[in-house]
């Protein structure tokens, strides 16, 4: 059909559904552009009714194929190069959406119609709330023989685990022999049960560092890894425990990684150094750069040196021009590499 001709009624009915209807906003599509400057009275003469018009042009409109104008019955039609690859990042942004949703549509869907989802494959076993996420992680301290390495961020669960275990000390117990790694994320610096849970940690021989930023908490314990997302979702959905292969050693080198960038607990915080490398600082500025090289913030590190944050703040800047520094953690780095902490 020639630009601008008659169109065919039948072939123009916007009251139709899927395939049709976006047959219907093509046709309209290519009419307009046909006629050049599109108008309610152009669209007329070319065959389409009121409703068709009204129709047809709102969703170009929406769309962005068409552009409204200062009169509600003419419009614009932008370069259609560009109109038309827009509109396709838009539809296939909608596309990817809809697909990385499905799954979440799935179960809905099956919680709706009583239908019970179908079981996990075999060796991934879902964990659904903090409770259970917990109980699963007591349980694998209990049962590691070989290794248990955890790299644990600020999550309600791991908030409840260490609660839990500062009230009962044996809680976390790991068997003799045992090589045990434990980071925690600087914040959970604020919490005395994580600190209380480190200290133990400590005394006990194991392996303990501080590391910024963990995205989820880790634990392998021997051939089983359990990931734990409540500080993604509280109910903890998406958490899982597993016992295949593969995804457990990703989850080891995950685990191998974080700990590769983190900083000793012990080097940090309690080495002691010797007199003649000592420089005369008192020891709240010894422990204030030893905190510093966790990238402890100024509210945390106020707290474990008990005094205020804006004394905090005053004192690092001090340290910061001292060492000739021009970051924080450069600061605890250089101090670190001098011997002063």
């Amino acid at each position: 059909m020639p630009p601008g001709a008659p169109a065919d009624p039948d072939q123009l009915e916007p009251h139709v559904f899927g395939e049709a209807y976006e047959h219907f906003v093509s046709r309209v599509y290519m009419i307009a552009i046909g006629l050049g400057v599109p108008t309610r009275e152009s669209l007329r003469r070319a065959g389409l009714r009121d409703d068709a018009i009204t129709t047809g042009t709102s969703e170009l409109v929406a769309r962005g194929l068409l552009e409204a104008t200062a009169d509600p019955d003419t419009w614009h039609v932008p370069s259609p190069r560009e109109a038309i690859a827009r509109n396709a990042d838009r539809v296939e942004r909608r596309a990817a959406m809809a697909r990385a949703t499905a799954s979440e549509v799935e179960a809905l869907w099956r919680r709706a119609v009583g239908e019970r989802p179908p079981p996990p494959p075999a060796g991934l076993q879902m964990l659904l709330g903090v409770e259970e996420i917990v109980s699963h992680e007591v349980a694998l301290h209990g049962l590691s023989t070989l290794r248990l390495w955890l790299a644990l961020d600020d999550s309600p669960a791991v908030r409840r685990l260490l609660e839990r275990a500062e009230l009962d000390p044996s809680l976390l117990t790991v068997r003799q022999g045992v090589d045990v790694r434990l980071v925690l994320d600087t914040r959970l610096l604020d919490s005395t049960a994580a600190l209380s849970h480190l200290e133990q940690s400590r005394a006990a021989g194991h392996h303990v560092a501080i590391a910024n930023g963990i995205p989820f908490s880790v634990v392998v314990a021997d051939a089983v890894a359990l990931v734990d997302l409540t500080s993604h979702d509280e109910e903890g959905e998406g958490s899982f425990e597993v016992r295949t292969r593969s995804p457990v050693r990703a989850l080891t080198r995950l685990v191998e990684e974080i700990w590769r960038l983190a900083t000793p607990y012990v080097a940090g915080l309690e080495r002691e150094v010797e007199p003649q490398q000592r420089i005369p600082l008192p020891e709240r500025d010894q422990r204030i750069l030893a905190l510093l090289t966790t990238g402890a913030s100024d509210k945390v590190i106020a707290r474990q040196t008990g005094v205020s944050v804006r004394t905090v703040e005053r004192r690092v800047r001090w340290l910061m021009d001292h060492l000739g520094v021009a970051t924080r953690f450069q600061a605890g780095v250089q101090a670190a590499r001098r011997g002063w902490i």
